[in-house]
């Protein structure tokens, strides 16, 4: 569950270092992705949603690795709707990720006969899904996509704390 949450962690915290018009990401998406797969190794016998995040959860280290290459090497590139679709597409399958993370975290509580706090995880996750969809959508108008933005923001960091809770709930009720 350690992996999982650090791997969450890199996902939403960024932190980037701009030379020369140049930005890097110091804090690698594709890195999260290799700690949640890691997690996910370790976990996979506890539920069976777990197992069922491994390819999606690896696709999504390859993409973001490929991406952040892509920055370092060329750039910023500008796509157009091309950045936009992959851009959708990733956020999809990211929730999806998460989501059976989630599902997986559940499973653990049924057969463990434990509670880590997972229906409250959901209810955050869900309302970060439906801000970042609607931030996604709402690009051409800036005042409610600052606002989507801000509640995302929210709810990640909400997310980041809950997660880090059932962690060390996990930790203490089914082991490390």
């Amino acid at each position: 569950m350690d992996k999982l949450f650090f791997g969450f962690l890199l996902i939403f915290i960024n932190f980037n270092l701009t030379i020369k018009g140049h930005t890097l990401n110091i804090l690698p998406d594709w890195a999260g992705y290799c700690l949640i797969y890691s997690g996910l190794n370790d976990l996979s016998d506890k539920g069976e949603h777990f197992p069922l995040a491994k390819p999606w959860c690896l696709g999504m280290a390859v993409y973001t690795g490929a991406v952040w290459l892509l920055e370092i090497f060329m750039g910023d590139t500008k796509l157009g709707i091309i950045s936009w679709v992959l851009n959708i597409v990733a956020t999809l399958v990211s929730f999806y990720v998460s989501y059976l993370i989630l599902q997986g975290i559940a499973d653990v509580e049924r057969n463990q006969g434990v509670s880590l706090g997972q229906e409250g995880l959901m209810k955050v996750w869900k309302l970060y899904v439906i801000c970042s969809l609607a931030a996604h959508v709402l690009v051409l108008l800036p005042p409610l996509v600052i606002i989507c933005l801000i509640v995302v923001f929210v709810a990640a960091v909400v997310f980041l704390v809950r997660f880090n809770a059932t962690r060390k709930a996990y930790n203490l009720q089914v082991g490390p």
